[in-house]
């Protein structure tokens, strides 16, 4: 099988991307910036769906700025990941229905019942033009650390399956203990009986966290997303965002996922490998090295250090 490998970061506008200088000065607007990303990456990873469901004309134009084959993964509103959101970020229809919480923040529990079903709705219908329009790579449920595995834990994802299709759905853990024996087994079977890809993680290697294994669970493809390995930042609780993910990769570092890229090109159609190291520009480097390293494509005097089966890319970069 000749995988397809896409290869970008998890955000192109955050605003210490922006400040970097990665962006030409004449790309000031959004639509400009998506604009030049989309120069080099055919993908790319929205986060801002994490904090809140958006408008259906924002995601239209989203499409409407990159070109034909140009692919976007989605983050699911933290709310139906177990994460708890902020009460502004509810639409008003909601707000008007609870009071604001003390702390200002609430989860997927204190909602009322009635009220679930249809901001999922809402929200995969604000994802429709990317759907119709054949822009859709993955919905991409990222689960916190504090979740643990569990039979709630496993009921719940089996409700992930039941309710998202036809979205190509990819879950990542973030709790050791789903990848310990006994619940691993239980967790891919899952996996694979929904057709939902498992999430590959680059990350510290601690105590709690699962570890940079990576089995294929989805036919549809696979995910890799690299959030880079400030161990010491990682280890302290009153680390910044901006701490945690201040790291550069090596380039032996990206080669020593091309055994796991060669294995999940065989057993997929897809490959993504998404880079969230997003401080400054750390993200656009290391993924245009990977790009070179796995020899997708390369700047003018860049060596291609591997050669993998892999369709898509072109000799200047720009998208297929």
């Amino acid at each position: 099988m000749a995988a397809q490998l896409r290869i970008g970061t998890c955000s192109w506008s955050d605003r210490s991307l922006v400040q970097s200088g990665w962006y030409p000065p004449g790309a000031r607007s959004p639509a400009a910036r998506l604009y030049h990303y989309s120069r080099y990456f055919d993908t790319v990873e929205v986060d801002s769906t994490f904090y809140a469901i958006p408008e259906r004309t924002t995601v239209f134009r989203w499409a409407a700025r990159t070109s034909p084959g140009f692919l976007f993964n989605v983050k699911a509103w933290g709310l139906f990941t177990w994460h708890s959101v902020k009460y502004e970020s509810l639409p008003e229809w909601v707000r008007n229905e609870i009071p604001r919480p003390e702390a200002g923040r609430l989860d997927f529990q204190g909602l009322p019942k009635e009220a679930r079903p249809l901001l999922w709705s809402r929200f995969t219908e604000s994802l429709a033009p990317l759907r119709q329009m054949d822009r859709m790579g993955y919905l991409l449920f990222q689960l916190p650390p504090k979740a643990a595995f569990s039979s709630v834990m496993m009921r719940y994802l089996e409700r992930v399956a039941e309710v998202t299709p036809p979205f190509r759905v990819a879950v990542e853990v973030r709790n050791r203990t789903w990848m310990e024996p006994g619940n691993r087994e239980s967790f891919l079977d899952l996996l694979k009986g929904a057709n939902m890809a498992y999430v590959a993680v680059d990350e510290p290697e601690l105590p709690w966290t699962v570890g940079r294994d990576a089995p294929v669970t989805a036919t549809w493809g696979g995910v890799v997303r690299f959030h880079g390995r400030n161990t010491e930042a990682w280890s302290r609780k009153d680390a910044t965002v901006a701490e945690r993910f201040r790291y550069l990769y090596s380039d032996a570092e990206m080669l020593s996922w091309e055994d796991s890229v060669r294995d999940g090109a065989r057993r997929a159609e897809r490959l993504f490998l998404m880079f969230n190291n997003c401080f400054r520009d750390y993200a656009v480097k290391n993924a245009l090295r990977m790009k070179c390293l796995l020899g997708v494509v390369c700047s003018p005097g860049e060596g291609v250090q591997g050669e993998l089966d892999f369709e898509g890319g072109s000799e200047d970069g720009e998208i297929k």
